[in-house]
């Protein structure tokens, strides 16, 4: 299903004290149809990129900004169908629908190559969740394109209507995921600003005005951003414009960071309420880890946090207003930036230089501080403290985040650090693969016909475990294991889980762990007199990470991860090992990562035992140039061998 809607972030974060406003998304419609060519109706290849499943004869985008206060975009998109998995891919749409945003005159059309039409009846637009977690739901005006097929052509188009919303930090794409003859932007500003335009990973467009007041832009034959696994953040591939207007003062971080530092450090004037709290939590403690993790664990796990109950309300959160870090410790709730403020004022009234982090945030973009001269790109972070003379950063506003940790998408950007009566920038330490460690283990027993049952506990650390709390922290439990039961059946389709156990879900400084029992029919694959098993259960059904022999973009990973698997299986009593040789150790010559897989028998209770060590990514290296490819391709494949190797047993004389 194809899914109109704007780029997801990782996280959305209120920037309250310097006022900015992200906009949301964009797109699109008018009211007409226009004419559509004969060579349009008689194309039969593609223009702009031969094996293109379907391709945009032209995207044009209305951005209407001149009303202020409230935003209006109008799209229209002429697309030419030319394979069965195009007609697929542009045969139903979801245009969701979120708070202040209004969809409407909704069309869409199928034009033959006859030049006969079919349009979307009114009655076959609908809405519909498309999204539910928790307290969060996502609605969509749905519809279904009618008699679409190879050969034809569809266009749609639609208007979505913004209140509070302006034209800064808006975002221009002139690049999507189906090649574009021609794509045409029309920006109408705000009359008493100056727009400015900033280009991403590709030439500068000229900006025409016309005179309707729009300024018209356009790229013609620009290729599909195509997907390709563990490329960088779309922002950093893509080529778009983020628009802004021009005020008669240029932009600096200096007065940005001497702003925010202003503001920062008169919420953190001096209160008795605050010093007596934070002479109650460090009493006894003789280390600065003692001190600080009493602070973080207080603020933490007594004060609610109402961005992150279940039952606090949107009205609610909205009405919450804590003027002062004492106003969040009386009434022991506050925001997550309310928590963080309060974390940072108790830290300041123990002692500590405590200062307010703003940082980028590479799952979008590579921020560099230097380069990207706009508020935009950094979001409130959590809070840095001085300790050793080093900064630490800390998230006590994320209740699942540890003790001096933050995501690993605010790691080794620019960070901005403001208070103290000055700001300064700084990169924060990447977490490294040790600290990102998941334990997988299993115990199980081999039966003659090649079934596999017995129990598995997983265990994960470090992002491994800050994400996956991420991903789940809105689930009920019972939601949280289907979850977890599908991903396992995504690579075990036939594998039978019952008896499943979560731990630690809650509590940051602990493993985040959970267990079950499994029964895998036809695990091991018998032939004759022989049963072939792959002894490497938790890489089984996996598939190579890069398949491709090209690569255009460059390959990147999140962060720096480890594995150590430990593994059991008592065999047949009537089976035996043919041979249990084990894969060579895999690595690179720079030590980059690693895998080293160690196989044993003990005869007497007929058990095999498997060891995996595995690590990539040391000195923190996850970016690496295209140019890197295949020797990235090859050690992978090389760990995918290994991983998947199979063991012979047969029946004993």
């Amino acid at each position: 299903m194809k899914k109109i809607i704007p780029r997801p972030h990782q996280r959305i974060f209120p920037i309250l004290i310097i006022g900015l406003l992200f906009a949301l998304s964009s797109v699109f419609a008018q009211t007409q149809w226009r004419p559509v060519s004969q060579a349009e109706l008689d194309q039969k290849t593609p223009q702009v990129e031969p094996d293109a499943d379907a391709e945009a004869i032209f995207w044009e985008v209305r951005l209407d900004d001149k009303k202020g206060g409230k935003m209006f975009y109008n799209h229209y998109v002429r697309v030419k169908i030319f394979t069965e998995r195009g007609r697929e891919r542009f045969s139903k749409f979801d245009i969701p629908i979120v708070k202040d945003k209004k969809v409407e005159e909704v069309a869409a059309r199928v034009i033959k190559p006859d030049g006969t039409t079919v349009e979307l009846q009114p009655g076959d637009i609908f809405e519909r969740d498309i999204f539910r977690s928790g307290k969060l739901t996502i609605r969509a005006k749905s519809f279904a394109v009618p008699g679409i097929a190879p050969g034809v052509i569809v266009e749609y188009q639609y208007k979505e209507t913004y209140k509070g919303d302006s034209a800064e930090n808006e975002r221009l794409y002139f690049q999507r995921d189906i090649p574009m003859q021609k794509v045409v932007f029309y920006v109408r500003p705000n009359p008493k600003k100056t727009l400015n335009f900033d280009y991403q990973n590709m030439p500068r467009v000229v900006f025409q005005p016309s005179d309707d007041g729009f300024y018209v832009g356009m790229r013609e034959n620009v290729p599909a951003l195509r997907e390709e696994p563990q490329m960088p953040p779309e922002d950093e591939v893509r080529q778009w414009a983020l628009l802004s207007y021009r005020s008669e003062y240029s932009f600096r971080w200096g007065m940005l960071g001497e702003y925010l530092s202003e503001v920062f450090d008169q919420q953190m004037a001096p209160d008795p309420e605050i010093q007596q709290k934070a002479r109650e939590l460090t009493a006894g403690a003789n280390t600065d880890e003692e001190k600080l993790r009493n602070i973080y664990n207080f603020v933490q796990r007594q004060i609610r946090n109402a961005n992150y109950d279940r039952t606090v309300t949107d009205e609610q959160l909205e009405n919450l207003k804590n003027k002062k870090p004492a106003d969040t410790l009386r009434r022991r709730m506050g925001s997550f930036i309310d928590l963080n403020i309060l974390f940072a004022a108790l830290a300041r009234a123990a002692g500590y230089t405590a200062d307010a982090m703003y940082s980028g945030d590479r799952s979008e973009h590579f921020f560099n501080y230097q380069e990207d001269l706009s508020p935009r790109y950094i979001h409130p972070s959590g809070v840095a403290v001085r300790v050793d003379g080093a900064w630490k950063p800390f998230d006590p506003g994320t209740p699942f985040m540890p003790f001096g940790m933050t995501y690993w998408h605010d790691e080794v950007v620019s960070t901005m650090i403001t208070g103290s009566g000055s700001y300064r920038w700084i990169n924060l330490p990447m977490a490294g693969y040790k600290v990102n460690l998941s334990k997988r283990a299993g115990k199980f027993r081999l039966l003659e016909d090649g079934t596999l049952e017995g129990l598995i506990r997983v265990e994960h650390n470090g992002q491994q475990a800050i994400m996956r709390r991420m991903d789940m922290y809105r689930r009920t439990p019972a939601e949280r294991e289907e979850m977890l039961k599908k991903s396992w059946m995504g690579t075990v389709p036939t594998a039978e889980i019952s008896d499943f156990s979560m731990e630690n879900f809650d509590d940051p400084e602990q493993p985040y762990t959970y267990s079950f029992k499994v029964r895998v029919p036809n695990y091991a694959q018998k032939t004759g007199k022989r049963l072939f098993l792959q002894p490497g259960f938790f890489e089984y059904g996996s598939n190579p990470l890069f398949s491709s022999e090209t690569r255009k973009y460059s390959i990147y990973f999140e962060y720096p991860w480890s594995e150590n698997d430990e593994i059991e299986i008592e065999l047949p009593k009537n089976y035996e090992a043919d041979s249990i040789d084990p894969p060579g150790p895999v690595f690179e010559s720079k030590n980059l990562g690693a895998l080293n897989i160690k196989i044993s028998l003990n005869r007497e209770t007929n058990t095999l035992k498997y060891s995996r060590q595995f690590f990539f990514g040391n000195d923190s290296s996850v970016l690496f140039p295209a140019g890197s490819y295949k020797p990235l391709k090859t050690l992978f494949d090389a760990f995918h061998k290994a991983d998947t190797q199979t063991i012979s047993l047969k029946q004993k004389q």
